[in-house]
Parts: structure tokens; C-alpha cells; sequence
């Protein structure tokens, strides 16, 4: 073995466990020549890394090494620091966005997108460690790895109950691809119980075991001593930097049920078993534990003293990369030289990019959404930053993201209404299956329609099948309290392509709670044109040609408006009054509307008055109770300037009794 291999080796024994770190890993190995045979092993295959690069590095553009050099020294002096005190969570690099990570400190990284694939065996090292080396390396260190395997099984057989030994016994079989006997080993764990909980969890998490991982993940969390389980769940570094604070001022209780609903909120798929975004959170952190337990992996520092908490937070935020490139020793003596006469700091070689595919989602939602989740509308998620052909672009820079197994795209917004009836509520939603992936690669869907009110309540209650570009209306029942709605689409092939929406939607009670006489109106529904005769006796089966989006095209604007009122009869004699306006200025263009009709410019609106004996419209009236009447009319917006429209429906009956109901409509060009 070469002498700076030996050497490295030796370093790797000496340096200190943190302090700040989970019980378990304060706990070091029961034989000191276990520890230096892990680090001999570490600085084999670091070596072996390096080879790799260079070889690497002589194939590659110069553009590339451009592009990589400043992520290596993303350092306050090159750029300014005025303006990284404004903005510390974007620092602006020609074309490109980069997060660096450390604060001001003389360790800081600077994640970003890949900017190149590897020339060659292009893997992703977030999946297989080893995919970073050359295949003529692999073997080598594959047999490395198992000799350093035994002498560790064998310890650990003799004493299951020591942690360190059961996590690097863990983490050196998944290393090796052995997810077998990483489980078999997180089974027999007898260390504390949290602790094989979290091994079991990782394992199954880095199986794709999802479900099962979040349930051990769950048992992990029960088991866990309330101090270290706040420190375990702190998810301030996943929000703005506006927010940490105000997350962090939380005690650990109010941070527990904080976290509940932060997770529910981040789960991509609540269709699907198990919550994936928080089981890989969960792992995530494990495997930081399992090397803050030796304050060195193969190429990262964990200790303080060499930027290991600005380490951790990477890995927090956004996992194992999928690429790490390294320039050489030049680059490597260029930035020590900085470190130690610049900053008198330790070096903390290697110096390497961390670079990850755009193939990762944010899933989390706004603080907003967090704070007020039945508030929410479908732009505090998004999921991803994408071109006008739906692939994932590299113009922005998420707080947080992670690699889900099959690709998710976020659906259109559409348009949803309810209706109301005696003991519950109807709610239908309608959008178009539509996203430019969607259209690239046409696939059959299905289709549910969920509604939520809390972490641990989900419900279906509609589900179709449908072709991607079909226009999807699903229709369900809600008991009338707040929910967050969530339309989710499972691609039928096996490629994998997956689609969603989601909002938070506060529904009417049922009729059964309304007041003795109280007069109201049901949310006004867009439909497309319907037949004289369906206008006439309209029923609630018409939402089932509910618009998908309220967005119109130029092409056909004719319309039909549904509505129902409640507590009003035949015999009320009602007046309805239908304004359609535009939204920018809607009071002016009332105060010119006239009574015979039409408002003075059909361009510029529509307004219409009648009574219910007049006939203008459809009526249909559904007895209980609280009598419901069904109402339908058809409109031809097509005199109207593109823009956005408010819809205002206003009724009075003959007693005086007065309700309102709103909503919008946008004309494009």
C-alpha cells in the first residue's frame, strides 16, 4: 500500500467523535483494530477513487473543469459578501444557481446539478457507492471490503448488543450490495431499540421496501428518548431560510405535531403505501449517524473541526449525490494552500463537486401550506422546475430535494365544485391529464380521487381509468369538514411516470345544518355547452361535463353555468341576477351595467336579470327537508376581450331573502 494511504489511514484512527451526535454514536469500536481497518479499507478505496478520476478528468472538456473549479472554492473571498449576507440561501454563479452550505465558515459546499456525466460507467454513486470507480478497480476493492466484512461479523456476533458494530456491519453490507445480510444484521440487533429500528429502516428503505420501512422508521421514533428524537426530527434545514427561525423558536412538543403535518403534507403519493419522502428523511439520517460514528467516510469529514456539519446538512437537505468529481492534486494543493494560510484551517482533503441529477422532486409544501394546510391551493407545492417539453430544468435550486422510483409530474390546475345535500356534501373535481410528458409518451392512468383531513386519514372516493390527454372528472362525497383534495395518477407502464395534484378545499356543510329559511346558493360550476333540452331540467348527473380547466380557448366560448339555491320554492318567485365582468375591474363595470339585459359594451361584460317564472334558464327543483333547485343556463362569452372574468350570481327572493355566490373564468387569447 502506498505511504499517503497508510497515512491516511492513521489520521482516520486519531480524529474525534463529535459531540452533538446520537447516543449510538459515541460508542466506538470494543477493538482499536477494527476502527484502523475500517480506515485502511476507506483510504484503499479512496485511492482507488482518485485513480478513477484522473483517468477520468484527462477525457472530460475543459469547459467542464471550468464549470467545477469555483464549487470547490465557493469561499466569500471570489465572490460578494455583502451579497451572500442577503441572500444566503442563492448565490449567483454565471447561468446557474448554487446553495452554498456552512455559512460563513472556511468549509463550505456548494451542491448543484450534474454539469456532466462521467465519461464513463456513468452510474449514480447514490445508488452503488463503488459505481465511482473504474470496473478494473471494483474487484479489488469488492474483496477488501469482504475481508474488512468478517472481521466485523465476527466481532459483532460476539457482542450483538454493541451499536457501532451492528451500524458498520449494516452499512459495509449495503456498500457491498449484500441487502441480505445488512438485514439479517439489523434483525439480530440487541443494542437499543431505536437504534435496530433504524437499521431495519434503512435497510428496507434502500431495498425500495418502502412500507416497511416506514413502519420501523414509526417503531424508531416511539422508542427513541425524547431529547434525541427532537434532535432527530429537526426539519429546519429543509425550510427557507426565512422560516428556520420561526420553526426553531417551536418547543419540541409544538415541533412534533409541526413535523406530523409537514410529512403528510411531503408524502408524494398517498395513495401508495407508506410515506417515501419521509422514510428516505429517516435514512438519510441514519447513514449520517452510522458515519459521524468514525468522522469519515470514504471522501467526507465529519468532524467539526473540517466543515462535517456543513457535511451533514448537504446530506440532510438532498442525500448522496449522484456524482462526485475531483480536478486532480493541483486543485487538491491549491485548496489546502487557501485553507491553511487564508483561513488557518485544517485541510480537509479530498476536494470534490457534489453534483446530483435532475431527475430529484420537492416535495414539501410552503410554510404557508404547513401552518394552514386546508388553505392551501396547488401552487405551494411544486414538485419541480421544468422546459416547455416537460424535462426537468436547471434553473433553480430547492431547499430540499429527493430521487423518487418513478418520475411524478404535477397535473394542471382544474376546476372544483360542490354541491349540497341533506347529511353530506358532493364534491366533483375536474382537470385535463394533461403535461407535455404526458403527451410525449401517451400511457393509460389510474385514477383516484382522495381526500384528506390529517395525517393518519385518507380516503378514496372516486377512481377511473383514462389515456393522458383525456379531460378526468371524478366526483365523491365529503362530510363537510376542511380536507386537502388530491388527484393521483399511476401510469400503467412499467417506465414510470406518475402524476398528481393537490390543494386544500374547505366545503359547505350539509343542507341538514343551514338555518330554518336561510337562503344559499351552491358554488357556481363551468360546463361545457349543453343541449337545449338538458339546459331545461337540469339535474346535479350535468357536472359530470364539468370544464376541466377555466381556462377557455378562443375557439368555442359558449358555456353552460350551474348552480342550485337552497330554502327557495316554486313559488319564492326568485330574481337572479348573472354578471360576468372583468375581475381587474369589476365595481366599475357594475355601476354601468343596465337592467334590460346586456351591459352598454358586450365586450367588456355581461350582465343578465330574470325571474324564476320568466323561463330563461332551466329549473329543477329537488324536494327534502331543505329544498334544493337545480339551475342551469347557457352563455356565448365570445364577444368578451381575453382576459379574466368574475362570475357573480346573486338571488332575492320575494320576502327579501338575499344570497351571492362567485367565481372566475379566464378567455384566452
Amino acid at each position: 500500500m502506498r505511504i499517503q494511504t497508510l497515512l491516511y489511514a492513521l489520521l482516520s484512527v486519531l480524529w474525534l467523535p463529535i459531540s452533538d451526535l446520537p447516543a449510538q454514536a459515541h460508542e466506538t469500536s470494543p477493538d482499536p483494530r477494527l476502527m484502523f481497518m475500517v480506515s485502511e479499507f476507506q483510504a484503499s478505496w479512496q485511492r482507488a477513487w482518485r485513480d478513477s478520476e484522473e483517468y477520468r478528468r484527462m477525457r472530460i472538456p475543459y469547459e467542464h473543469f471550468v464549470q467545477r473549479h469555483p464549487l470547490l472554492h465557493c469561499h466569500l473571498e471570489y465572490f460578494d459578501e455583502v451579497e451572500y449576507l442577503r441572500w444566503p440561501s442563492v448565490w449567483p454563479f454565471p447561468g446557474r444557481l448554487y446553495a452554498p452550505i456552512g455559512g460563513i465558515t472556511s468549509h463550505l459546499w456548494c451542491p448543484t446539478w450534474l454539469l456532466a456525466s462521467p465519461p464513463d460507467e456513468g452510474e449514480d454513486e447514490s445508488v452503488w457507492k463503488d459505481s465511482a470507480l473504474r470496473q478494473s478497480f471494483r474487484p479489488a476493492i469488492a474483496a477488501r471490503r469482504a475481508q474488512l466484512l468478517t472481521a466485523l461479523v465476527t466481532a459483532y456476533e460476539a457482542a450483538p448488543s454493541h451499536s457501532w458494530l451492528a451500524g458498520q456491519v449494516v452499512r459495509f453490507s449495503l456498500d457491498a450490495r449484500d441487502t441480505t445480510g445488512a438485514l439479517g444484521a439489523a434483525v439480530r440487533c440487541r443494542a437499543e431499540a431505536w437504534w435496530c429500528a433504524a437499521l431495519v429502516g434503512l435497510v428496507q428503505a434502500r431495498t425500495g421496501a418502502v412500507l416497511g420501512a416506514d413502519s420501523s422508521f414509526a417503531r424508531m421514533r416511539r422508542t427513541m428518548p425524547d431529547s434525541t428524537r427532537c434532535a432527530w426530527e429537526d426539519a429546519s434545514a429543509l425550510l427557507q431560510p426565512a422560516e428556520q427561525g420561526l420553526y426553531r423558536a417551536f418547543d419540541c412538543a409544538k415541533r412534533d405535531s409541526l413535523n406530523a403535518q409537514l410529512w403528510w403534507l411531503s408524502d408524494p403519493l398517498w395513495r401508495q403505501p407508506g410515506n417515501a419522502r419521509r422514510v428516505e428523511q429517516d435514512a438519510r439520517r441514519t447513514e449520517i449517524a452510522l458515519r459521524q460514528a468514525i468522522t469519515q467516510d470514504e471522501r467526507l469529514p465529519f468532524d467539526v473541526q473540517r466543515g462535517g456539519a456543513a457535511v451533514a446538512e448537504v446530506l440532510v437537505r438532498y442525500g448522496w449525490p449522484t456524482y462526485r468529481a475531483w480536478l486532480g492534486m493541483a486543485s487538491e494543493r491549491e485548496h489546502a494552500r487557501y485553507l491553511m494560510d487564508f483561513r488557518r484551517a485544517p485541510p480537509s482533503p479530498p476536494y470534490s463537486t457534489l453534483e446530483y441529477a435532475l431527475d430529484r422532486l420537492h416535495t414539501l409544501p410552503t410554510w404557508r401550506a404547513t401552518l394552514a394546510p386546508f388553505s392551501a391551493s396547488a401552487l405551494d407545492w411544486q414538485l419541480a422546475r421544468e422546459d416547455s417539453t416537460g424535462a426537468p430544468a436547471a434553473v433553480w435550486w430547492p431547499q430540499e430535494h429527493f430521487r423518487p422510483a418513478r418520475r411524478l409530474v404535477q397535473l394542471p390546475d382544474g376546476q372544483t365544485v360542490s354541491v349540497r345535500r341533506q347529511s353530506h356534501v358532493e364534491v366533483i373535481s375536474a382537470l385535463n391529464l394533461s403535461h407535455p410528458t404526458l403527451r410525449r409518451r401517451p400511457d393509460d392512468f389510474d385514477i383516484m380521487l382522495l381526500a384528506s383531513t390529517g395525517p393518519e386519514h385518507v380516503e378514496s372516493l372516486d377512481q377511473q381509468t383514462k389515456r393522458s390527454g383525456d379531460a378526468v372528472r371524478l366526483r365523491g362525497q365529503l362530510s363537510g369538514a376542511p380536507v386537502i383534495l388530491a388527484i393521483e395518477a399511476i401510469g400503467a407502464t412499467p417506465s414510470g411516470l406518475d402524476a398528481r395534484a393537490r390543494f386544500g378545499y374547505a366545503p359547505p356543510a350539509p343542507l341538514a345544518v343551514l338555518a330554518p329559511n336561510e337562503l344559499a346558493l351552491s358554488d357556481v360550476a363551468i360546463l361545457t355547452p349543453l343541449s337545449a333540452e338538458q339546459v331545461a331540467v337540469p339535474t346535479d348527473t350535468l357536472l359530470q361535463w364539468l370544464q376541466p380547466s377555466r381556462a377557455l380557448g378562443s375557439v368555442n366560448r359558449r358555456v353552460t353555468l350551474y348552480w342550485e339555491s337552497y330554502n327557495t320554492r316554486p313559488g319564492d318567485s326568485a330574481q337572479i341576477m348573472l354578471r360576468i365582468v372583468p375581475t381587474a375591474s369589476a365595481g366599475l363595470l357594475r355601476r354601468l351595467g343596465i337592467a334590460a339585459g346586456v351591459l352598454s359594451d358586450p365586450t367588456q361584460g355581461i350582465e343578465v336579470r330574470w325571474r324564476d317564472h320568466e323561463g330563461r334558464g332551466g329549473l329543477t327543483t329537488l324536494q327534502g327537508p331543505v329544498p334544493a333547485q337545480m339551475r342551469a343556463i347557457t352563455l356565448d362569452l365570445g364577444p368578451l376581450r381575453p382576459g379574466q372574468y368574475t362570475i357573480d350570481i346573486s338571488m332575492q327572493t320575494r320576502d327579501g331573502r338575499t344570497a351571492i355566490k362567485q367565481t372566475t373564468v379566464e378567455l384566452l387569447q
